[in-house]
This record gives C-alpha cells, structure tokens and sequence, in this order.
C-alpha cells in the first residue's frame, strides 16, 4: 500500500529491468478499477495483492470488483501466500496473518478461472497445503521465494516446470540463496534452469 504503479515507472526509467505491476488503493473504493485500468493503460504488466500488509481479505467486495474488470486486460495477479505477520511493535493490531491462508486463496482463483494467479512464496509455510488445494488448478503458477532447494522440486513435481518461477522477495529476501536453491532443485539441467529463471514470467508477462 506504500508504493504505487508511478513510483515504479519512475523506477523504470533508471532501470528498464523493473517491470512494473499495479496494486489497490482501497482508499478510492470503487474509484479503484478506474485507477488500476489507467496504470494498466500506462504500461503496468499486472496487479499484485497482499491481503496481510494491506489489511484487505481476498473476498473483499472491492477486490472481487476490482478483479472482475481485471479479468479484460489478460495479465496475471501476484498474491502474496502464507499465514504471516509483518506489522510490529505499536502496530502489532494491524495484523491479520489468517487473510494470507491457502484455502482464501483457492477460493480466489477458483473464482476468476481467467486470470492467470502467481502464488506468492508457493504458500510460505503453508506450501503443503498450497500443494494439496491448488495442485491443478490450470490458472495457477508459484514463486520459489523463501523455498529450499527439495520444496521446489516439489513444486516442480506438483505443478510442472512450466507453472513455478524463481523469486527471492528482494530486498526482503537475498537474492544469491535464492538463485542457487533454483541452480540446486534444477540439478545442472540447463533448460529447466531457463525455465524457472525467466522463460515462465516471460510467457506469462507476454515478453
């Protein structure tokens, strides 16, 4: 909720490797798909949820109206996965960890079979059960932020190498562990790597 689709373009022209992706401004109401169709419009490649940090389930009235006219622009919607907290201290309050868990998020892709969902963090620590509810699910695909090297053969084996993309939640995440659990999962399969690395996003961005 603390960066917007114009700070990342702005981002983007310092370094043309961002790919920007909008997000909700619950702070509009329904003024919130005009606002996601004009970053779509001015160049975003997608729409990223995260139900915890932005106090919203993901059966919010606006979310479902913000995703129904989504539907239209045929680009993929990154979610954050995983019961977690992340505010602290005085902020404590502002938690909701049971918006992140993994049955909230088949209902939701379950619900809009025609968009394309990126499963954030495969399901964090919940990647079993995200396993479990969202194996098949045709509109489906994982990141492999936070996942060991034996999670993401696994990931590879439920979903198929064509449906699970790298991640390292950077700069939350560090990057390095992140690349070698691929390289390790991948075991010097050159074309798996090219697979999980970028040829994935790249078909699902359209790039």
């Amino acid at each position: 909720p603390y960066v917007t689709y114009q700070d990342l373009a702005k981002a983007r022209l310092i370094d043309e490797r961002i790919i920007p992706f909008t997000s909700i401004d619950f702070t509009l109401g329904n003024g919130a798909v005009e606002q996601v169709n004009r970053d779509v419009e001015e160049g975003a490649m997608g729409l990223k949820l995260h139900p915890i940090i932005q106090r919203k389930p993901l059966d919010d009235p606006l979310v479902l109206v913000v995703l129904q006219d989504f539907t239209r622009h045929k680009k993929p919607v990154l979610t954050h996965a995983g019961v977690s907290h992340y505010y602290l201290r005085d902020e404590k309050g502002l938690n909701h960890p049971e918006n992140g868990k993994i049955a909230k998020i088949e209902e939701l892709v379950r619900s809009f079979p025609a968009i394309s969902f990126v499963v954030g963090h495969a399901g964090l620590f919940q990647v079993n059960e995200a396993c479990k509810l969202l194996k098949g699910l045709a509109n489906v695909w994982v990141d492999t932020s936070f996942q060991a090297p034996e999670v993401i053969t696994k990931l590879i084996d439920t979903f198929g190498a064509e449906k699970v993309m790298y991640a390292s939640d950077w700069p939350y995440g560090y990057r390095k562990p992140a690349v070698k659990a691929v390289q390790v999962a991948c075991k010097g399969d050159s074309s798996l790597e090219e697979l999980l690395f970028y040829k994935n996003a790249a078909l699902l961005l359209g790039l």
